[in-house]
Formats: C-alpha cells, structure tokens, sequence
C-alpha cells in the first residue's frame, strides 16, 4: 500500500511539474509594433509584423496620399522565439490599451500589439516611454524596425 502511494504521488508530482511551462511564448501568435507621429513631413507611420518566417515593414505619409512602402526580411523560428521568451503576458494584459498622451505635442506615440491565445490586445503609450512590461520587447522590436531604413 505504502508502494502504490508513494507510486502515485511521484507521478502526480511529476505531471503536475511537466505542465508548467516556464514561459508561455507558445501562447503568443503574432507581434506587431509602430511608430506614428502626427505632425511630420515625408514617412511618419511605419510599423513591423512579425510571422512565422518572416518580418514585414510598412511605412507611409500623413495626409490624402501615404505613398505606402512595404518591405519583407526573413526572420528564424528561434528568432522569434527569443522575441516571444520577451512577452510578459500577465503583466501585458493587465496595460491599459492606452498610457499617457501619445502624440501630444508630436512626441510620437509608439505602440505594440500581441495575439494571444487567439485575442488581439494593442497598447498605445508615449514615444520613448515603453511600460515597463514591455519594455525590452520594444527596444528588440525597434532594433528590428530601424533594420528597415533602406526600404525604398
């Protein structure tokens, strides 16, 4: 008797150890970020999405006609993996969807958005000013966006 319970809670423990993930990027289905400012000349909005083996970049003009670019680069699954081990879920699901002033005064406005488990959540906050659950995804994000600036 003892055996079997000694048994079956070394296998409860096991199990229950197994199913605990040490990070949930499994969750994270897609990542996009932005930048806009409001009152500028020539490519004020520009944003990056990332996919499964690729990183796509758009920029456009403010006004009647944004003359969009659009640009491609191939990214690695553990490249996006390393962005996604950067997802602090519980602390991005808690952000409201907006953080300061965004884009008062031009300062710009930055802004990220997270598919997770099937939900769409977009976070707009102050250019400069990234909160602190995303901060280090952010700075990845904008290495990965300023990678683009030959995008013609």
């Amino acid at each position: 008797m003892k055996n079997k319970f000694a048994l079956l809670l070394l296998a409860v423990v096991t199990f229950s150890f197994s199913s605990c993930k040490k990070n949930n990027h499994g969750n994270v289905q897609e990542i996009g970020y932005g930048t806009s400012f409001g009152m500028c000349i020539d490519y004020c909005v520009s944003s990056i999405s990332l996919g499964m083996d690729e990183v796509k970049f758009s920029k456009s003009k403010n006004g009647a006609a944004p003359d969009t670019k659009t640009c491609t680069k191939k990214m690695t699954e553990s490249e996006l993996d390393a962005l996604k081990d950067l997802v602090k879920q519980n602390d991005f699901e808690k952000l409201p969807a907006v953080i300061g002033c965004p884009d008062c005064a031009d300062g710009g406005a930055e802004w990220i958005a997270l598919k997770i488990n099937g939900k769409l959540k977009k976070v707009v906050f102050e250019y400069g000013k990234a909160p602190n659950a995303v901060k280090e995804l952010v700075v990845k994000l904008k290495e990965i966006k300023n990678s683009f600036k030959d995008c013609n």
